[in-house]
């Protein structure tokens, strides 16, 4: 897959038409969404609730404009590529009012992302969730703590409890993975 190729995911929702039978309540496309802060970076937001619902679900919920991350009890479900030699360094070109305009869009597209980052270690990230992540394709790493990285490849899965963190592809393809984070209490404070 070329980095620069958009690619859309399917998102199908079932849920239960009131008589026990299965229904389809949705079946269409999600754009992929990208950042100037991340260039070529495709994120897909396929499924977030606040609260999880109870049976039988019969309706889709109600649009609302959620924070990226969940809070407790919360569910995120999506997919994030990673292109080929992404850096999270701030372009030296950029202007301190283009910085600012930058870190705004990914504040309005991803309501709480830029708060969960570490200003003092570019990509670095912790939320108050446990993740659970599989690799699709494509190869990168995870960097934990400072400076210890795991490799990961497809078929690899991890399962993070809300230490900082941050995702690389040092490869040659996109580095492709699905993600599902549980929002859960933190009762420390995320070491910077």
């Amino acid at each position: 897959m070329d980095e620069d190729q958009e690619v859309f995911m399917r998102r199908i929702v079932v849920g239960d038409d009131g008589a026990g039978q299965g229904t389809v309540l949705s079946d269409e496309k999600v754009e992929p969404l990208t950042l100037a802060l991340l260039p070529g970076a495709q994120l897909h937001r396929m499924w977030e609730v606040d609260e999880l619902p109870t049976l039988p679900v019969d309706r889709m919920p109600s649009d609302a404009d959620t924070s990226y991350f969940p809070g407790p009890g919360g569910v995120r479900f999506g997919f994030i590529s990673v292109p080929p030699g992404l850096s999270y360094e701030p372009d030296a070109e950029l202007s301190e009012a283009e910085m600012a305009a930058v870190a705004a869009e990914a504040e309005q597209k991803l309501p709480g992302m830029m708060a969960a980052f570490d200003p003092a270690r570019p990509g670095v990230h912790a939320t108050e969730s446990v993740d659970f992540v599989v690799v699709l394709s494509g190869e990168g790493r995870l960097r934990i703590g400072d400076g210890e990285d795991v490799a990961l490849r497809p078929g690899d899965c991890v399962v993070q409890h809300g230490a900082p963190h941050a995702w690389f592809n040092d490869g040659t393809e996109p580095f492709v993975f699905c993600y599902t984070l549980c929002g859960v209490e933190r009762t420390t404070p995320a070491a910077p």
